[in-house]
């Protein structure tokens, strides 16, 4: 599959600001990075030897803020081990930056909205049923037939270790997550001791929404729509299907104890990151030797993120933390999750299910059969009308057509459906998913408001099936080989056939083959972090995963997401820890990273970068049984065009002498940005993450070793990236050093990015989107016509009085790079400052016309009239005019349309007529904040402004 960065244009006019100019300071990726800030309530972590003996609580209240009575503690960190501190809302404003130096804190983050976990794909539904509505069963139907409904468990070399006896016994896998419903069969049918879901809690209750108080319950149970996701993670780690009931689905680690630990309600609101903690603390406390998570937020960085710091402390004291590294592929590079994205996590990446496990079989008029995909098998639709999407247009509908982008195609079936032309009772409507319209973007959800009650998917393709579930409408998917087989029948249906009918008349499950198996899921998403740790760490099979669903929904779905490969992951962890019981949770990811199998690009002969895949496809099989120890398991390059040589050790812990032989192996090139740079690679696809083959070259100081029992060795590896014309494109390296001693092969995979961040600068030189404006520049914007013109390159004049039809200048700024901080203010016309880029000829004599007002004392010494925007990630206080956010992947944009600017101090400026310039500085990387050289600058035309009089 082709897949697509949404790199497009946001509009440059929007946001909010301090000022009362309109200002868009707005990333250009997703809006699943936003982050939800819960007003004036803290995760504090509090000193050990600030009152000594004291308990978190007693703590707090000796602090300055604790002193006073206006808050109320909301969760209470008491684990000298892992984290010792409170959660606590203060009734009155706090600002994070002061509480961070506050005497007795050790750290303090913001406690944010964590979204609940949404599978990309979800398909369910109930035994021989219409709809989606719910059908509690006291039994599980009996469809065994598919003869690879366990393919994931194959794939991964988990069915050789449970054919040698090896299921988990002995080790305890906490799942922190929506709850389960643990009356299922296939996991053990109750709670608590001698039950597969032996322990756990409630954190949060029924009608937790993030934002409300929580009502914890001893209780882990969730049956409630919403409650789901947990019992298909679950099930992925444990479930056994009873004999003559249910698919003969197998768990990873169906003989692990499971622990299950709620901390989303029924609701569709998050959960808020001081209840997952205390989830994580309690987890440790109660024994669990792996946890796993499958949920996310964040923006991509490490540094600040509060789970960071957790993590580690778990990992440091034996607790294996796996978490999903996120489904928001599209976004492109940098866009890791967040407990995923911490240092010490196992983050885990999606490969596809290399089959389809559960499809039936239609037969047409003509007997022709088809094989859909569907939980279970739809025998009580009949005999159903095929009606294409698109129909009725006055053209044959193509893929394009019926994938529902254009609007049009809906207003015609409605139009069809009011005249009395279609029975939704007897029909059914067909619908394509596109690599230019994927559902994701599609208004499908027009189908149930219109009366569909079935919908079949076809892909036109090599399209993941990544359709979303709609209430109450059913929805049957073909796979590839079916998709291409009924296009096949519609091109040669006679001339004077008008209509195409399907009977629903095969119940017996089987399974059907899936195009894209075995390769990285495009939904899921792309590290490294911003600090540049490798980031997944590893794959596992979590792409159209069958596993348990709440009873009430009819006890199975078909689901993907790295919300599903992440359980996988924590089950071949403690398939490994259940043999291996002496190992560090270090080298239990080690073994796991170093045995999975790399993986290549869907299509092509390119190995998938490691930022898709980490270590690659885990082998749990050959990581039980490997005999070789490889350290490090990554190998994080950072940013340079020459980084240094890197220390890899083998250890031969086998009985015997071993002869090893090292390699290189590459992998895919990416970069964020295509067709965004002057002179940059012509490539078609405007935004999209491309694999290119720009492979760095190797040399080792040792080819090859031998290796007694016992044995170690330490060799160099000297990896080199090609020089990369684009840095401001943010590309990024990859592949591998294999180690291969007969049968046996060990990967370390490495990542880095092939120039100096600090060097380069995050200011986008010269960067021109297709059909849009250049940066970093100054154009006309007219409210009433908006598009932009470019001004003259000196000096160019604008008038403010408030009118629409007022040309005003749009200051127009990229910032690729990574930044702490980026600003942009006005400056005097006639200032001394000499930035890094010119914005103008600086030889071209101005007669300056200077506003008859003062300038103020400004930022690092450069006076200023005021801010137009600025942007950073660390804490703010509550009276600053920064905004706390984004610092990358930025269009920055201010358009001054009011005389209004805002100082450092938060006070109003009013400007008058006169000239001014723009300055924009963003801090380079590792730069230092207060140095004024760790800047890169720009300087802007003169702006000749003329403000009429309020």
């Amino acid at each position: 599959m082709k897949f697509s960065s949404a790199l497009g244009l946001l509009a440059l006019v929007g946001g909010t600001s301090a000022s009362s100019n309109t200002i868009a300071a707005q990333s250009q990726l997703a809006p699943s990075q936003n982050i939800t800030v819960v007003p004036n309530t803290f995760l504090i972590e509090l000193q050990s030897d600030f009152h000594p003996g004291l308990q978190p609580k007693e703590k707090l209240a000796k602090t300055a803020p604790g002193s006073n009575a206006g808050y109320h503690v909301r969760q209470q960190y008491n684990s000298t081990e892992h984290f010792f501190g409170v959660s606590v809302a203060f009734d009155q404003d706090v600002d994070l930056a002061t509480l961070k130096k506050t005497a007795g804190v050790k750290n303090a983050w913001s406690v944010t909205v964590v979204p609940r976990p949404v599978p990309y794909q979800q398909l369910t539904g109930s035994p021989n049923s219409k709809d989606t509505s719910k059908d509690k069963r006291d039994t599980l139907p009996n469809y065994r037939g598919s003869e690879r409904v366990n393919e994931p468990l194959a794939m991964a070399g988990v069915d050789k270790l449970h054919a040698q006896g090896i299921k988990g016994k002995g080790v305890q896998i906490a799942i922190i997550d929506t709850g389960v419903d643990y009356n299922h069969p296939s996991l053990g049918g109750g709670f608590g001791p001698g039950h597969k879901i032996a322990l756990g809690y409630d954190f949060v209750g029924d009608d937790f929404t993030g934002f409300n108080s929580p009502v914890p319950d001893p209780d882990p149970l969730a049956t409630c729509v919403g409650g789901e996701h947990g019992t298909h993670t679950a099930g992925i780690v444990g479930m056994e299907d009873p004999e003559n009931e249910g698919f003969g689905l197998v768990g990873v680690a169906p003989e692990a104890t499971i622990a299950a630990y709620r901390v989303f309600g029924c609701n569709n609101g998050g959960t808020t990151n001081d209840v997952i903690i205390a989830a994580m603390l309690r987890a440790a406390q109660d024994g669990a030797d792996v946890v796993s998570m499958s949920f996310g937020g964040g923006n991509g960085w490490e540094l600040d993120d509060p789970f960071n710091d957790v993590v580690t402390q778990l990992v440091n004291s034996g607790v294996a933390v796996v978490a999903a590294i996120g489904n928001v592929g599209i976004e492109g590079l940098y866009w890791p999750q967040s407990p995923g994205l911490s240092h010490d996590a196992l983050s885990v990446a999606s490969v596809e299910n290399g089959v389809f496990p559960v499809a039936y079989t239609a037969h047409d008029d003509q007997q022709n059969a088809l094989d859909y995909i569907s939980v279970f098998p739809a025998t009580n639709l009949g005999r159903q009308q095929i009606y294409t999407l698109g129909t009725g247009l006055g053209v044959p509908p193509d893929p394009t057509i019926s994938s529902g982008c254009d609007t049009s195609v809906w207003a015609a079936l409605q139009s069809a459906t009011n005249r009395g032309t279609i029975n939704w009772n007897n029909t059914i409507l067909l619908v394509s998913v596109t690599e230019s319209c994927v559902s994701l973007f599609n208004n499908w959800g027009e189908a149930a408001a219109i009366g569909v009650q079935t919908m079949m998917v076809y892909v036109a393709d090599d399209e993941q099936l990544n359709a979303s579930p709609l209430d109450g409408v059913q929805i049957l998917y073909l796979n590839h080989e079916n998709s291409q087989k009924l296009i096949d029948i519609f091109d040669n249906l006679p001339a004077d056939q008008t209509s195409y009918y399907l009977t629903f008349d095969g119940d017996k499950v089987k399974d059907v083959p899936n195009k894209l198996g075995a390769t990285v899921d495009a939904f899921s998403s792309y590290g490294p972090t911003v600090e540049m740790t490798l980031v997944p760490k590893i794959s596992s099979p979590g792409g159209n995963i069958l596993s348990t669903w709440p009873l009430e929904g009819g006890g199975y779905a078909l689901l993907s997401g790295t919300s599903m490969a992440t359980p996988f992951i924590a089950g071949s962890a403690a398939l490994l820890k259940s043999q291996q019981p002496h190992l560090g949770v270090s080298e239990l990811y080690a073994r796991l990273m170093a045995t999975a199998k790399p993986l290549k690009e869907f299509g092509l002969p390119l190995v998938a970068s490691t930022a898709r895949q980490g270590g690659g496809l885990v082998d749990a099989y050959a990581a039980v049984h490997a005999d070789t120890v490889i350290s490090p398991s990554e190998i994080d390059l950072r940013d340079s065009a020459s980084p240094a040589p890197q220390k890899i050790t083998i250890t031969n812990q086998s009985k015997g002498k071993k002869t090893y032989q090292i390699r290189h192996v590459p992998a895919a090139f990416t970069r964020v940005y295509y067709n965004y740079l002057a002179g940059g690679p012509d490539i078609p696809r405007n935004g999209s993450i491309y694999p290119l083959e720009i492979d760095a070259s190797a040399k080792f100081s040792r080819s090859s070793l031998i290796l007694e029992a016992g044995q170690s060795a330490t060799f160099e590896a000297q990896i080199t990236p090609q020089e990369d014309k684009w840095p401001y494109s943010m590309p990024v390296y990859a592949g591998f050093v294999e180690v291969f001693s007969g049968n046996e092969t060990y990967s370390i995979p490495y990542i880095g990015v092939p120039t100096s961040r600090a060097e380069v600068g995050p200011i986008m030189v010269n960067a021109t989107p297709p059909g849009s404006l250049s940066s970093p520049a100054v154009y006309k914007f007219q409210i009433t016509n908006p598009g932009g013109q470019a001004t003259k390159p000196n000096i160019d004049t604008y008038n403010l009085t408030g009118s629409p039809d007022d040309a005003l200048p749009l200051i127009y700024i990229s910032t690729g790079l990574p930044s702490r901080l980026v600003r942009l203010e006005l400056v005097s016309a006639n200032t001394s400052f000499v930035p890094s880029i010119y914005g103008f000829d600086p030889n071209v004599a101005i007669d300056y016309r200077l506003p008859a007002i003062a300038t103020q004392s400004g930022y690092l010494g450069e006076p200023s009239y005021g801010i137009i925007s600025a942007s950073t990630i660390d804490p703010v206080s509550a009276n600053s005019p920064i905004q706390q956010g984004l610092t990358f992947n930025l269009f920055v944009s201010g358009l001054i349309e009011s005389p209004t600017l805002t100082s450092d101090n938060n006070t109003s400026i009013k400007l008058v007529s006169g000239d001014y310039r723009p300055l924009f500085r963003a801090l380079r990387w590792n730069g230092d904040e207060s140095n004024p050289a760790d800047y890169q600058s720009w300087l802007g035309p003169v702006l000749r402004l003329n403000v009429t009089s309020s």
